[in-house]
């Protein structure tokens, strides 16, 4: 008994043909009158061949799409295509059989011979339905600048190549205390019979961050110019990242950061302008008496930092003001006892 493959979604299901078909495949085929005539229509110079790649565009397979030199018979429907960017593969018993059903002089070489059909497609990707979906939300009286997490972070979808491409969000529900929302997502927008796709997701508040638009080695002191402003979800504030940009200016790297890091306290720290063990020079002034000496420092220090320094001549210690990079200054009473 013959048999009929009919394509919907991703399940095959079979089908009996056409009456006339069933009648072809029950009974022998009969050789045609040497005048013409009989089931093969095509003149006896013409090969019929396989086409074993075929791509379509429309919701059905015709028979010339498989085979080449169908003849009149070529726009005959003989299954359902693939849906949109899916691929169906048909072999060699079943092709064996459509040929001769419609009197086709075509056989497979090998049991092996088979033919794959390919549905041509438009690639719809995240991104664009989380753009689609923003605007929604917008039109919807969402002023705050923010961005959609889609619950199926993979979604793709595929419009067959000759519909268009186009998306409208509908039922739309969001809950604004946690930004989980519901919505409705057809495909192709405004066209009787679309597909319709339930989407979940998130909405994420952004607000600016100040971060370093370059990498910044242990000690590096960062400019003004070095600043740069990022969005981040609102939510990763409560991390403990800066949002004040003077929290950063004039600060020295702790540690390594790479550029455009979100920063928080524990990355800065103030410049360190004098380093245990390092020289300093050791400044007095005090009214028209102004004195300078060389010693070392026993503490690393950052500006306004009170550290301890040793005289290079007494070897005596006193405390001092970090004033400069190498530079401290003393009190008349401790330069009294620097001597």
């Amino acid at each position: 008994m013959a048999y009929w493959y009919l394509f919907s979604g991703s399940r095959i299901a079979w089908h009996f043909s056409l009456v006339a078909v069933l009648a072809l495949l029950s009974s022998p085929v009969q050789a045609a009158p040497k005048g013409g005539g009989g089931l093969n229509t095509l003149s006896q110079d013409q090969k019929v061949t396989l086409n074993d790649a075929v791509i379509v565009e429309d919701s059905y397979i015709l028979l010339g799409d498989l085979f080449n030199n169908a003849g009149e018979k070529a726009g005959t429907k003989i299954a359902y295509a693939p849906q949109p960017g899916k691929r169906s593969h048909f072999d060699a018993t079943w092709l064996y059989r459509v040929a001769r059903a419609y009197g086709l002089k075509w056989r497979p070489l090998t049991l092996k011979t088979k033919a794959l059909v390919e549905r041509a497609s438009q690639q719809i990707d995240r991104e664009e339905i989380e753009d689609a979906l923003i605007a929604h939300f917008q039109d919807q009286g969402y002023r705050d600048k923010f961005e959609i997490e889609l619950g199926n972070r993979s979604l793709k979808i595929h419009v067959a190549a000759n519909d268009p491409a186009t998306i409208d969000i509908v039922g739309l529900s969001a809950n604004r205390s946690t930004g989980r929302f519901v919505a409705t997502m057809v495909i192709p927008a405004n066209t009787p019979g679309a597909k319709r796709y339930r989407l979940t997701g998130r909405l994420h508040k952004l607000v600016q961050i100040p971060v370093i638009s370059r990498r910044l080695s242990r000690g590096d002191v960062v400019k003004k110019n070095d600043i740069e402003w990022i969005d981040v979800r609102e939510r990763t504030i409560k991390r403990g990242y800066i949002q004040d940009e003077s929290q950063i200016i004039g600060m020295a790297a702790r540690r390594y950061i790479q550029a455009k890091t979100p920063l928080t306290t524990s990355h800065m720290q103030r410049p360190q302008l004098v380093t245990k063990g390092g020289l300093v020079t050791i400044s007095l002034n005090s009214g028209l008496m102004s004195l300078k000496t060389q010693g070392r420092a026993l503490e690393t220090g950052s500006l306004g930092d009170t550290i301890r320094v040793k005289n290079g001549r007494s070897k005596k210690i006193v405390e001092a003001i970090v004033t400069g990079a190498g530079n401290v200054k003393v009190s008349l009473l401790k330069a009294v006892a620097l001597n």
